[in-house]
């Protein structure tokens, strides 16, 4: 009967054991996922706000619209014009 319980509590005792190793490596693999989903996040938002900032100040849609004038336009404005020339040189 002594043996019978030794090899009773053995069994016990090892599956306490890998019950608690299986829940440590359930634990740990949850807070890494948590982690890189928090980091994806943070990097689209990071993206959105670069392309926010792009559409802000960008510089190319002002070059762009006055690289084209027609100088025998009766309203053209050569003020713009020549601000354009200039900024589309720099």
């Amino acid at each position: 009967m002594s043996t019978l319980n030794v090899l009773r509590y053995t069994a016990l005792g090892l599956g306490v054991v890998a019950g608690v190793k299986n829940d440590w490596s359930l634990q740990s693999e949850a807070k890494h996922k948590q982690k890189s989903e928090e980091q994806a996040k943070q990097l689209k938002l990071v993206e959105e706000a670069k392309t926010e900032y792009a559409k802000l100040h960008s510089k190319g849609s002002a070059v762009a619209s006055t690289a084209q004038f027609d100088l025998e336009d009766p309203n053209m404005d050569f003020g713009a014009a020549i601000e354009g020339a200039v900024a589309a040189l720099q």
